[in-house]
């Protein structure tokens, strides 16, 4: 196993002891997706979780990975030490890179299932980047083991949304919200190895949490 297979499995392992126990599905349906028929989840290793009751994601043998939504990422302009203005800017490259590397992270995820476009038995996962702004220290912070917790290290917070869809009928059947920190060093490169840990630990949870295993 490479260092970058550890680190991921690593922080897929601390997203699990963080929720120790089992996900579970609230008695009341949520109120942003009551149209959907959606419920919170509790304990999904996610910041946020809501799902059909009847979803039964572990029966879908067959996948769509749609590409990483980039074009609407909430980016505030407040600076942050250790990155430049132009280190913010969402260019062409950046976003290509962003793609590739999510591609990447989910096509290793899930490469027990099937790739499909539509029919039966496919679940459609989309996801999208929501928001790039200053975070603080925390002991999970991706690129920041070798700093205390509470250092002066800079950091940034990304939020992410993903979205499971019956492929065959359009249906939505959760929508996962979550929200992780990297060192500041991640603005500084078009596709730096803490942003690659990021988007393996979220694949892999999201495979977690779809597959049962």
């Amino acid at each position: 196993m490479s260092a970058l297979s550890r680190a991921i499995l690593l922080y897929v392992c601390i997203a699990l002891l963080n929720a120790c126990a089992q996900p579970a599905i609230k008695g009341q349906v949520s109120k942003e997706f009551a149209a959907e028929d959606l419920y919170e989840v509790q304990n999904s290793g996610f910041a946020e979780a809501y799902i059909r009751p009847d979803a039964r994601l572990s029966d879908y043998q067959s996948v769509d990975i749609g590409p990483l939504g980039v074009s609407r990422i909430d980016i505030p302009s407040t600076p942050v030490a250790g990155t430049l203005r132009r280190d913010w800017q969402m260019t062409a490259e950046r976003e290509r890179a962003l793609q590739a590397s999510w591609a990447e992270a989910m096509n290793h995820a899930f490469s027990g299932y099937t790739l499909a476009n539509s029919g039966p038995g496919v679940l459609r996962i989309s996801a999208e980047l929501t928001r790039i702004a200053p975070g603080r220290p925390t002991s999970t912070t991706i690129g920041g083991e070798l700093q205390p917790v509470g250092s002066t290290r800079d950091v940034i917070e990304i939020w992410a949304e993903f979205r499971l869809y019956d492929a065959n009928d359009g249906k939505l059947l959760a929508v996962i919200r979550d929200n992780r920190t990297l060192t500041s060093v991640a603005m500084s490169r078009t596709a730096p190895v803490t942003i690659t840990r990021l988007f393996g630990s979220w694949a892999a949870l999201l495979h977690t949490r779809i597959s049962g295993r």
